[in-house]
C-alpha cells in the first residue's frame, strides 16, 4: 500500500518530512559569535537544511541573507521576474558579484567573507535570525537596535 504525502528525507540520521518542493522554513533568533578567522557556527537547527551549502549575499538591510543553494535558486527567480532590464541589471549587480558559495566544516561553522562582514558591519557578537526562507547575520548590537525601532512603531506583533 502506498503512502501519500511529503516524501521522506533522510537529514541527522533520522527521517524527515519534507514538502514536495524541497522548501526549508528557518525560525528564531540565536545568539553567535565571529571568530578572527571569519567563522561562525550555523545554529544547530540550521545545519541539516545547509548539509548541501548554500549562499551568502548582502541582505536588505546592514546584514546578510543566507540561502540554501534551491532557496537561492528559487529567490533569484523570483525577485527577476517581472523587472525591466534596467532594473534586473541593477539588482544583478548589487546582489551576484558579492555573493558567495559557502559550506559548512566538521564542526558547523561557516567562513563569512571579509568584505561581506565589513558590509553588515559585523563584529565578533551576531545575531542569527531566521527568516522563513532563509536566514540572516546581523551585528548584535545592530539588530538590537532594529528590534527596538521595530517595537516602538508597534511592528514587532503583526496578529
Amino acid at each position: 500500500m502506498l503512502r501519500e504525502g511529503p516524501p521522506l528525507q533522510l537529514v541527522s540520521r533520522r527521517l524527515k518530512k519534507v514538502p514536495a518542493t524541497g522548501s526549508v522554513m528557518f525560525l528564531g533568533e540565536h545568539e553567535h559569535t565571529i571568530d578572527a578567522k571569519g567563522r561562525m557556527a550555523v545554529p544547530a537547527k540550521f545545519r541539516a537544511q545547509m548539509d548541501r551549502g548554500g549562499v551568502i549575499s548582502k541582505g536588505m538591510g546592514v546584514c546578510l541573507s543566507v540561502y540554501t543553494m534551491q532557496g537561492w535558486e528559487e529567490k533569484s527567480a523570483e525577485l527577476v521576474s517581472g523587472k525591466s532590464s534596467d532594473e534586473l541589471r541593477d539588482f544583478e549587480r548589487r546582489i551576484y558579484p558579492s555573493a558567495s558559495e559557502i559550506e559548512l566544516d566538521g564542526q558547523g561553522r561557516m567562513i563569512i567573507p571579509a568584505k561581506l562582514r565589513a558590509y553588515a558591519e559585523l563584529g565578533t557578537e551576531v545575531t542569527v535570525a531566521g527568516v522563513r526562507d532563509h536566514f540572516e547575520i546581523w551585528d548584535r548590537a545592530t539588530w538590537q537596535s532594529y528590534q527596538e525601532k521595530l517595537e516602538a512603531e508597534g511592528g514587532t506583533n503583526p496578529f
